[in-house]
């Protein structure tokens, strides 16, 4: 096992040069761990030496650290996340109470408008996005969602679409090569009409989509973002359509990308320790 030991922080008593260095490796073994990414899963070293402007010792002396621990995986020269990493991001997922960062603003667009308000949140694994809250419209009890965990496909509703538009092109691809009939399948949209539409859902910051989860429904969707522009899922506002003008629309739209600049705010906030 010593050839894959490898000594981040000095063995001397500790002093303030040596906690500085210690620091400095682990400040380099992030910027490592940071540039795989879901467009760029996989690095060579020298493509690593190349991004981070590391030494190449420093920077194989780390790989060979991350490695040892799990945190990366290397096959045929190549290396990506470990299964240390994945189970930490796991954790930190169940752990991330996006309900709480949410709810009062949840309840803000639901005192506002009246109408039936949502939070979804992204299922990877099965390539959808789950009801996490959802507050009826006092109107009449909309439910868009018949529970909380009731789950909708990434292709069918604001709630979805507003997900999708903001995944890497390569999943983007997966669903749109797959089965598209909408949940309600009168709505079903072909492939090319669904890009444009999600091109227009990442220019504007929200979707609008009439009737794809019930009959008689308009649903309008912001994505809900990390700083690195990744979807953890989507705010709705949904209502019948008969309720819904164009100036109600645009007037829902802009409350729910205020929405969700908020909770991005929120969200940066919390992944910083503030």
């Amino acid at each position: 096992m010593n050839e894959t030991s490898v000594n981040i922080a000095p063995e001397e008593a500790p002093t303030s040069t040596a906690n500085t260095a210690g620091v400095g490796l682990l400040k380099k073994a992030f910027q490592i761990l940071d540039l795989f990414t879901d467009e760029r899963p996989s690095w060579t070293q020298s493509e690593l030496a190349r991004d981070t402007h590391l030494a190449r010792s420093t920077l194989s002396r780390l790989v060979r650290f991350l490695c040892a621990t799990g945190y990366l995986m290397e096959q045929r020269g190549r290396y990506t996340l470990g299964f240390a990493a994945i189970d930490l991001g796991r954790r930190a997922q169940l752990q991330f109470d996006l309900v709480g960062l949410c709810q009062n603003i949840l309840e803000e667009l639901s005192q506002t408008t009246a109408e039936t308000v949502i939070l979804t949140g992204y299922d990877d694994i099965h390539a959808s996005v789950v009801c996490l809250a959802q507050i009826p419209s006092r109107h009449g009890g909309l439910r868009v969602f018949e529970q909380i965990g009731t789950a909708y496909p990434l292709h069918s509703g604001a709630t979805s679409k507003a997900v999708l538009a903001f995944l890497p092109q390569r999943q983007i691809d997966t669903v749109l090569a797959g089965d598209l009939t909408g949940v309600n399948p009168s709505s079903t949209m072909p492939a090319d009409a669904l890009r444009a539409q999600l091109d227009g859902v990442r220019a504007d910051g929200f979707v609008v989509t009439y009737e794809e989860t019930y009959p008689g429904v308009v649903g309008v969707a912001t994505p809900v973002l990390t700083p690195r522009n990744q979807p953890l899922g989507s705010i709705a506002i949904a209502a019948p359509t008969q309720r819904m003008n164009q100036a109600e629309l645009d007037a829902y739209a802009k409350l729910l990308v205020d929405a969700g600049r908020r909770v991005a705010a929120r969200i940066a906030g919390a992944t910083n320790g503030d």
